[in-house]
């Protein structure tokens, strides 16, 4: 929850995550958010460290450098996404089981606060926004990206996701999900804008310029996703980077407490398992390995 928040917008906050089922749906509705005309490349910083952010939008190095030093690209770029996005939205007559002065806590909170109220989902264009509701229905919960153990996010560190899911705030996880659920039949499925991931690109693991005490490589990752008809450029290079250095101007290399942003993420690679899990596809059909991924460290390997 952002720490600045008025008394006020914080009882709004509280309030939203501790109603139950039937004050929910009778208090909050789902409002698209729309996308906006021109609108350029956005960058999305799936992190655990800002210093990563701050050493990829760094003004002062060359994208010759970063490519060599700072970052590494996960392949292939230039993905096709749909993207669903949707906002928190009180009701024009929301029910009177709320006094009036949750109400008002609950429009200072949404009134007051941008993206936290936001859930924006990004999934393949096979897939729509039953499949992502259909799924979260059959696994019940979505572990964070910050929650995923290390043995698997250093294994999906390197690959593109079918859906990644982005929320303001992880506390309204469970209330977009019973929303979801409550207003499937009524979404405009039709408008799901076209989105392309320009690319994913992640810590390396060891470098001679940014120290990494402090920071976990395979938790710091960064997708750069813009609308399919945008002028933004279409891989990662120079100009993209570029175009990225007020990232830079505001967090600074000097900086040292975490970002913690990881837990806004949810990545799905594989809509036949949990997050939380890897299936291992063998040879022969689309079987699945039932087994969980074995531990690194429980890996033995033959010598010649």
């Amino acid at each position: 929850m952002n720490t600045t928040l008025t008394a006020e917008q914080e009882k709004g906050y509280n309030t939203i995550i501790n109603l139950t089922d039937q004050e929910l749906i009778g208090t909050l509705r789902l409002e698209p958010v729309r996308l906006r005309n021109n609108q350029p490349a956005t960058m999305y910083q799936n992190c655990q460290s800002g210093r990563f952010v701050a050493a990829l939008c760094d003004p002062r190095t060359s994208y010759e450098f970063k490519f060599n030093e700072v970052f590494e690209i996960v392949e292939p770029q230039n993905v096709e996404y749909k993207k669903f996005a949707v906002k928190l939205a009180l009701k024009s007559h929301p029910t009177s089981a709320l006094s009036e002065e949750d109400i008002n806590n609950i429009k200072a909170y949404i009134d007051g606060c941008y993206q936290p109220h936001h859930l924006d989902i990004f999934m393949r264009p096979d897939l729509n926004i039953s499949d992502v509701i259909t799924y979260l229905n059959r696994v019940r919960s979505l572990k964070s990206d910050k929650e995923i153990d290390d043995d698997v996010s250093k294994i999906n560190i390197e690959r593109i996701p079918r859906v990644l899911i982005n929320i303001g705030s992880p506390g309204f996880l469970k209330c977009f999900h019973k929303l979801l659920n409550f207003y499937s039949d009524s979404f405009d499925t039709s408008y799901s804008p076209e989105y392309k991931l320009i690319g994913k690109v992640f810590q390396r693991q060891r470098d001679n310029f940014m120290s990494i005490e402090g920071t976990i490589p395979h938790r710091n990752c960064v997708y750069f996703f813009k609308p399919f008809k945008s002028n933004s450029e279409d891989f990662i290079n120079r100009e993209l980077l570029q175009d990225c250095t007020k990232f830079f101007e505001s967090l600074g290399l000097g900086i040292s407490s975490p970002f913690n942003l990881h837990n806004m993420f949810y990545s799905i690679y594989d809509m036949e398992c949990s997050n939380d899990k890897i299936n291992i596809k063998l040879n022969h059909g689309d079987l699945y390995e039932k087994e969980s991924l074995p531990k690194y460290s429980d890996i033995k390997f033959e010598l010649d």
